[in-house]
This record gives structure tokens, C-alpha cells and sequence, in this order.
């Protein structure tokens, strides 16, 4: 969970982490959660400014300016936490250790508790050979654990609904209410303090959801509580902890209540799935939430909507095992898919926890599907030829940053036999087919190009598992599968087509 403002997009994932997090108001059997004072809108935008300003100043090397930038954001937000954070990362990525070590400190003494994002920052790679870097860390976990001990209760439960509603469109406006502010603020908050407002505040909307829907048969209480804690966290990144362990918790309950076939498997599944991702993949604990969803997925019952899933994810999960037979487990996974064709439940498993890797074990596939000139693609048409394949959308903010990469090494090894088909996650209703040819010749992709207006429901994303993009695969000069992913991404991608062609 991001605390502070991100400054790059990673990747466009298929569909969206649902976050949820509110106002808490009294409930019998808990405290209330206190969250932190919500700033003013005003507040906020000045705020987004002022980091953006600052790194502009860091862009020009300008660092006192930065700084004095950050300071302000201090100022704004007197917490101690966001605009140390980006002081932190101005000296940090100027080469000025001790000032970033200094700022970092008086962060986490402030109570700053996510571990991963400090990780996971590039400015701070230059710090990592320092055993001050691994001490913070420390404590930044061990501020996460203190603050977040409430969770050890589990999810709230409310008796009565907080709120009534007439109709559902009255009930998604006040959800939407609720949650439109905390979406600015929560950046600026200590990751315990937006979980527990997350947790607090999907305990009340489910309340009153069962409220409105009290006459719906099909309405699932207990599912849908065990639903909105996996939204909670992205399923495409490991690391859940505790939120793992709500999943697991409150599937447990869902189990004690006699539940029907299908409602016993997607407990089961979603715990298991809590249990795949609980530890990040550098956690020595992780091959343990391995073992333990192996036990929940096995408990999935035949012929329930997440039976194939359920396969899939334990063949996965054996692929992350280090040391794993990778060819037995590819195969595994490939006849489980061939097992469960247009299986939907199947393809979000794959797709997220893959990263776009399920191909390796697919190949060879097929495009057969026509351009956006009415002729048909296949592969056979390039026989000889380096080929990428590329899955992008110009909605898509980190496509289009890949793109000027992308166009100058066409220019510089089309003439040497490389060739490239995109595939367009475009949306018909807001792109047509006229206005998507207009913008890729106005950039000059001059490639052959695939687009149904389908976006994440095109086919071929079906046939490659894709679940995030950019996505890229490059075959080589005889149609076998060279390299994807990170490999044909930045200054990588010359690298690797220029391999492929051998030159």
C-alpha cells in the first residue's frame, strides 16, 4: 500500500485493487479507529505541486530548491513522514548519505512503518551497503507491527447497518462519497493508519450492504466480507502479512456456518491465495504460505467455480519453489489450462500471478487474428524475421513511456529483419477505430497493428495470459519464444533484439 505520492507507473494491471477506506462511526463489539485529521482539497493539490516542483528542481540539479520544496510539504503535512520522505530521496539521489540517513531516521521516529516502499525506492540503492539502511528497515516493520495490533481482532462486525439505503445507487453514491477524499489523503498517512481505515470502513459498507440486500437470496454475507479484505492488496504483489491473515481468519469463520459447495471453495481458494502472497519473495517464510495453501487449495471441491483456479494456483505456486522441476510444473500448468478452456476464475489466477510469464510454458501460440487492415496475422508470416509481440494501449501511461524506446529501435533494426504486431487494449467506446489509427500514425508505429476494441476481453490476452501492461515477447528468426518481459524494457530492449537478429 503506497503512503506517499508515486512518482512512476509501473505497469497497467488488469482490472483495479479496490480501496476502501472511510469515516469510522461506533460498533459494539470494537473501539472506535481513530484516523488522521483529512486535509483540505486545496491542501492537497498544493501539496502534489510541491513534490512535483521538487523534483523538478532534483531534474535540473537543484537541490536546495528541491529541498526548500520538500520543507514546505513539511509544513503542510506536520506528521514528520511525507516531506522527509522525498528530503530523504533528494540527498540520497544527489550522493549526500548522511543528510538522507538523517531525514530517514527523524521519519521513521515519526512512526513511518512500510519497510517495502524504502525498499523498493531507487533513490535509495546507494544507501543499501550501509547497515543503517537494514536498521530502519527493522524499525519500520517493528512501528507497522505496533501500529497495526488492533488487526489482531480481525475485521469489525457491525450488527447494524451504519447507514440505510433506498437503492443501490444511493448506496454506491455514499460509497463513493466516503471514499473520494481518503483516495488523496491516505498517501499521506502511516500504512497502519489507511489499513485500519480501509478494514474499518469495508466492515461498515458490508453492513449496510446486507441491510439493503437482506430479501436477496443470493446475497453472500460472509463471501463478500472474505471479498473485500482480498481487494485490499494487489494481487499481483506478494507481501500481504497481515492482511493474509484477516483472509484467513475470516474465511475460517465462513467455514464454521455450513456453507454451500461452491461458497466452501472460494473460501478456500481466497485463503489460499491470502497464503500464496503472504510473504514477499525475498521472505525465507514464504515457501511455508507455500505449504499451507497447497493444504487450503487441495480443499476445493470438484466442479466449483475455482476447482480450476484452485489447480492452477498450486502449479504456480511449485514454479516459485526454488529448485523447482520447471518443465514438469510448465506442463502441469499447461494441462490444466487445456483442462479448463474460457475458464475466467483460471485466467485472473494465472495472469496476476504470473506476470505475463505463462507463455514460456504455452509456446508456441498463435496470433490468427486479423489487423486492423482486414488481413490476417500469423506467425508463419515471419519466418526468418525477429518478431515482437507487444500488448499496449494508449491509454496506457507506461506504454507510451516505453514508446520512443520502442519506435527508435524499430528505425534502427527493422532493416535488419525485426518486425513488431501490437495489440491494443483499447477500449471501442472511448477509442475507434479511426481515432486509434490517427494516434499511431501520428507517433509514427508504423507496424502492423491488432485491434478488436475488446481490450482486457481481446482474445489473444486470453491466449497469452496477459495481466498487466506494457507486455512484450520477441521470438526469434525460427518462431521459438527469446526473451520477454523486463528483458525488452528501457536500455534492455536493444540489447536483446540485437542478440536475436545476431548481430
Amino acid at each position: 500500500m503506497p503512503s506517499f505520492f508515486s512518482r512512476t507507473a509501473v505497469a497497467c494491471l488488469l482490472g483495479a485493487t479496490l480501496l476502501t477506506a472511510g469515516l469510522s462511526c461506533s460498533k459494539s463489539e470494537t473501539a472506535r479507529t481513530q484516523i488522521p485529521d483529512l486535509l483540505p482539497d486545496s491542501t492537497v493539490n498544493q501539496i502534489r505541486d510541491l513534490i512535483n516542483l521538487g523534483y523538478a528542481h532534483l531534474d535540473s540539479a537543484r537541490l536546495q530548491e528541491a529541498v526548500g520544496s520538500f520543507a514546505e510539504v513539511s509544513r503542510l503535512v506536520p506528521n514528520g513522514l511525507v516531506g522527509e520522505y522525498h528530503t530523504a530521496c533528494a540527498y540520497a539521489r544527489t550522493g549526500d548519505k548522511e543528510q538522507a540517513f538523517a531525514f530517514l531516521t527523524r521519519m521513521v521516529d515519526s512512526g513511518f512503518d512500510n519497510p517495502e516502499q524504502l525498499n523498493n525506492d531507487a533513490d535509495f540503492e546507494v544507501l543499501k551497503d550501509d547497515p543503517r539502511f537494514e536498521q530502519l528497515l527493522a524499525r519500520a516493520l517493528n512501528n507497522f507491527s505496533e501500529s497495526s495490533a488492533a488487526l489482531a481482532a480481525g475485521m469489525p462486525e457491525y450488527e447494524t447497518a451504519p447507514k440505510r439505503f433506498g437503492t443501490e445507487e444511493e448506496f454506491n453514491a455514499w460509497v463513493d462519497e466516503e471514499n473520494r477524499p481518503l483516495r488523496a489523503q491516505y498517501r499521506f498517512w502511516r500504512s497502519s493508519d489507511a489499513l485500519l481505515a480501509q478494514v474499518d470502513f469495508a466492515a461498515r459498507r458490508l453492513a449496510c450492504l446486507r441491510e439493503l440486500k437482506k430479501n436477496d437470496t443470493a446475497f453472500d454475507y460472509g463471501l463478500e466480507r472474505i471479498r473485500a479484505l482480498v481487494r485490499l492488496k494487489s494481487p499481483y504483489e506478494p507481501g500481504w502479512g497481515i492482511v493474509s491473515d484477516l483472509v484467513v481468519s475470516e474465511a475460517d469463520t465462513y467455514l464454521q456456518r455450513n456453507p454451500t459447495a461452491a461458497g466452501l471453495g472460494e473460501a478456500h481458494f481466497q485463503a489460499g491465495l491470502a497464503l500464496s502472497l503472504k510473504h514477499s519473495a525475498k521472505n525465507d517464510e514464504r515457501l511455508e504460505g507455500f505449504r499451507q495453501a497447497e493444504g487450503r487449495l487441495a480443499k476445493v471441491p470438484e466442479n466449483t467455480p475455482y476447482h480450476g483456479a484452485a489447480l492452477a494456483l498450486t502449479a504456480i505456486n511449485r514454479l516459485r519453489t526454488p529448485g523447482a522441476d520447471s518443465t514438469a510444473a510448465g506442463h502441469e500448468l499447461k494441462t490444466i489450462i487445456e483442462r479448463f478452456p474460457a475458464d475466467e476464475k483460471l485466467f485472473r489466477a494465472i495472469a496476476t500471478q504470473t506476470q505475463n510469464k505463462a507463455a514460456r510454458f504455452l509456446w508456441p501460440l498463435q496470433l490468427d487474428r486479423p489487423d486492423i487492415d482486414s488481413a490476417g496475422v500469423s506467425l508463419a508470416d515471419y519466418t526468418g524475421k525477429v518478431l515482437m509481440i507487444d500488448f499496449w494501449a494508449t491509454w496506457c501511461p507506461p506504454c507510451r513511456a516505453e514508446l520512443p524506446n520502442l519506435l527508435e529501435v524499430y528505425r534502427e533494426f527493422h532493416p535488419k529483419g525485426l518486425e513488431i504486431v501490437s495489440i491494443s487494449l483499447d477500449y471501442s467506446e472511448e477509442t475507434t477505430p479511426e481515432t486509434y489509427r490517427h494516434w499511431i500514425d501520428s507517433v509514427g508505429m508504423s507496424w502492423r497493428h491488432i485491434y478488436d476494441g475488446q481490450a482486457w476481453n481481446t482474445e489473444l490476452v486470453k491466449r497469452f495470459f496477459v495481466g498487466s501492461i506494457p507486455a512484450t515477447f520477441l521470438l526469434g528468426k525460427d518462431g521459438s519464444l527469446v526473451a520477454m518481459g523486463d528483458d525488452l524494457r528501457g536500455d534492455k530492449l536493444a540489447t536483446t533484439v540485437k542478440s536475436a537478429l545476431g548481430i
